[in-house]
């Protein structure tokens, strides 16, 4: 095979860079072309989440796949959005007392603007029930029949004690009050008898006074013994009064409520219950009682709060059904909360300290949820999944069911669930889901898969060029001429690691977009230019670079050993790929090889100390294949070779640097020296065909920076 020359293995620079062809681009400023959205070639997404949000069955709830960045929220949100316009705004929702079981608040159902209204009518209704039940006990009406009762009371206690009195008197008998009680003792002309005078009378005598004592006697205590009755008839008497009197005036206002919520069955049966419970505690609404507590008001020491309505759910009716993005889905701001207040050194709660949470506040329309944060929150993944397969939200506390709860919490009756659910994560989430929780796939049916990327075609190019104009509008930024939109497009292919395709991640574009205008703005211009994109890359490259500058440095003060001139046996130059996240970069490494008889071991010193991934421990059994079969297929392998990264201290991972490896074994195997001149990256399969690798622009200008720092050409 004819050698081959440096001169024709030259890749022709047409080929190392596509640019944007400015012409191909229809305008000469970003204002003058109509914007584009921002979720361009995501058409498959669009449509599965369009699917998703249509389809009205259980479990088909949307699981939005895509990295950060790529505004998967933003994409969800204006889908979900559309949809909602064509949705009326859901049930207003409250919690009520319970007055038969208080520790379990009731929750009411209202249309939407009902529930703030219904609140507002029953704090009406309790403030004039606070003026017209003591208005009622001060009328005349009132008045007239306690003294009706009292009298009746009075006259028939007063007739029982003149009959005895008579029915005593008539058998000589005298009743008399002392300070123990009533005596009853022989008299004679209306004077007692005395006892010497008492016993100088016959003895038949005595004996007949003493049988009538003796009679009268059982005869008084039956008297007195009637009293209490006498007297708890009494009070029952002025109880039914007070009763009769307040149901009159609640009554006629709870029927006014009654009549208005008469299509709410649910309210006007809570109606007839505050009713009963306004009759059975009249008390509260009359004159304050002193509480026993100085620190506590009158009205919450006379419990007027059971009266109040906990709205929980509000909407408006003129709206359409909500979009709620949370955040922060922790257990309470996902399911709702029961809070507590301190009462005497003790936690105390009741149904107007029940909280919403964000399913309540979705509920008839849509929530989207970070599905990392989520799973990240203790007890929020499995209340998420209970909810929706129960189809209602519980409001309980978390640690209830483990036996944590040790103060008084509550119980609310479970609030029916219609919701869409739209997780958003990253697709190896979904997939970890999808393999170890069973429930996921049952109740996350649908999948929406953002692309990376897009094709670079001339359509798309020009609908790319409109987005970018869509959003210099939106943030209201200068705009851009039409070679900085060509450069921020060759830029975006950069971004996506391969020049026929355009990066869809949105936050770097907008970052990219709003560098871009302030350096503008820095040189007092009104209009982005191609420079500005230029001096936006270098200074953001600027700020992150410090440890790709320290690298650089010491190779060129040979702390780190690269030789770029020259030639060398079993040595050549690989080419590394650093990532800091936000900022990645590429530098040279040297890779050197030995050789020696052995049995056909490659030993791979960064696996053997545990510095190398799983790829590049594949990648080097590879190259040991690759290498037995296409040089010494017909026999034994009688070598012992070693390979590693010098003075490489950390991780090593991926396959790029098994050509480079490869060519340094050749070398040792065959001393024929390697030109340093030259870096080499790629990967090799088994058939010894070379394959592609990333970061290719990273390596290739991190040798060149080492070059031009040491004034090669």
């Amino acid at each position: 095979m004819p050698e081959t020359s440096i001169a024709e293995l030259r890749v022709a620079d047409a080929l190392l860079r596509k640019s944007c062809d400015k012409s191909a681009l229809q305008f000469d400023r970003s204002d003058e072309v109509e914007p584009g959205k921002s979720y361009l070639g995501q058409q498959r997404a669009i449509e599965a989440i369009e699917f998703g949000i249509r389809l009205d069955r259980d479990g088909y709830n949307i699981f939005v796949l895509g990295p950060p960045g790529s505004h998967r929220h933003k994409i969800a949100e204006d889908l979900c959005g559309e949809q909602a316009k064509t949705r009326a705004a859901p049930d207003d929702w409250c919690y009520v007392h319970n007055f038969s079981d208080p520790e379990q608040p009731r929750a009411l159902s209202f249309g939407a603007g009902l529930g703030r209204q219904f609140r507002d009518d029953m704090g009406a209704l309790i403030e004039e029930l606070k003026l017209a039940i003591p208005a009622a006990f001060e009328g005349e009406d009132y008045r007239t029949q306690l003294k009706a009762i009292e009298a009746a009371t009075e006259e028939e206690v007063s007739e029982k004690w003149k009959t005895f009195e008579r029915q005593a008197a008539a058998q000589g008998i005298g009743v008399l009050q002392t300070p123990t009680g009533y005596v009853l003792a022989p008299v004679k002309d209306d004077e007692v008898i005395e006892e010497s005078d008492f016993a100088e009378l016959p003895e038949a005598e005595r004996e007949q006074i003493q049988q009538k004592i003796h009679v009268l006697t059982d005869e008084l205590q039956t008297y007195i013994e009637m009293m209490p009755r006498l007297r708890k008839q009494y009070r029952e008497q002025i109880k039914t009064l007070n009763r009769d009197v307040t149901d009159h005036v609640v009554r006629i206002l709870i029927t006014e409520l009654k009549q208005k919520y008469h299509d709410l069955p649910c309210v006007t049966e809570y109606l007839g219950q505050v009713q009963q419970d306004i009759v059975d505690h009249s008390q509260d609404f009359r004159e304050p009682a002193p509480s026993p507590l100085p620190f506590l008001n009158p009205d919450e020491s006379r419990s007027f709060r059971r009266y109040e309505i906990n709205l929980i759910v509000s909407n408006d009716p003129t709206d359409n059904a909500p979009v709620v993005y949370e955040q922060n889905p922790n257990y309470p701001n996902l399911i709702g909360k029961v809070e507590h207040r301190a009462e005497m050194g003790a936690l105390v709660t009741d149904f107007a300290m029940v909280r919403a949470g964000a399913l309540l506040a979705a509920n008839g329309g849509y929530l989207i949820l970070d599905a990392h944060r989520a799973l990240g929150r203790p007890f929020t993944w499995d209340a998420l999944k209970q909810a929706l397969s129960e189809k209602c939200v519980r409001i309980e506390s978390p640690g209830e069911s483990l036996g944590f709860v040790s103060t008084m919490t509550l119980r609310p009756q479970p609030i029916p669930l219609d919701i869409k659910i739209i997780l958003i994560g990253e697709r190896w989430l979904y997939y970890l889901l999808s393999a170890y929780d069973s429930e996921f796939r049952e109740l996350f049916n649908v999948a929406a898969d953002l692309d990376d990327d897009l094709e670079r075609s001339d359509e798309h190019v020009a609908e790319y060029a409109r987005m970018i104009a869509g959003r210099v509008s939106d943030r209201q930024l200068l705009p851009f001429d039409r070679a900085a939109v060509a450069r921020v497009i060759d830029q975006r292919a950069r971004t996506a690691d391969d020049s026929e395709r355009l990066s869809m991640h949105m936050r770097s574009l907008d970052d990219l977009l709003a560098q871009a205008d302030y350096w503008a703005r820095h040189r007092e211009s009104d209009l982005v230019e191609a420079e500005d994109i230029g001096t936006a890359i270098e200074q953001q490259r600027k700020r992150l670079n410090r440890t790709q500058i320290k690298v650089i440095d010491a190779i060129d003060r040979q702390t780190l050993l690269i030789d770029t001139e020259g030639a060398c046996v079993g040595q050549v130059n690989g080419l590394s790929v650093i990532d800091l996240g936000e900022y990645r970069f590429g530098h040279p490494v040297r890779v050197t090889a030995t050789t020696r008889i052995g049995t056909g071991d490659v030993v791979d010193i960064e696996r053997e100390v545990e510095l190398g991934g799983a790829i590049h421990s594949k990648g080097m059994m590879i190259l040991s294949s690759a290498l037995a079969s296409r040089y010494v297929s017909d026999h034994p392998l009688s070598l012992h070779a070693s390979v590693v990264f010098e003075q490489s201290y950390g991780g090593v991972d991926g396959d790029s640097a098994s050509v480079a490896e490869l060519c340094a074994l050749l070398s040792s195997l065959s001393k024929i020296p390697i030109l340093q001149n030259m870096a080499v990256t790629g990967s090799i399969n088994q058939l010894g065909r070379v394959q592609v690798v990333g970061g290719i622009n990273e390596k290739i200008e991190g040798f060149y920076d080492v070059c031009e720092k040491r004034g090669l050409d």
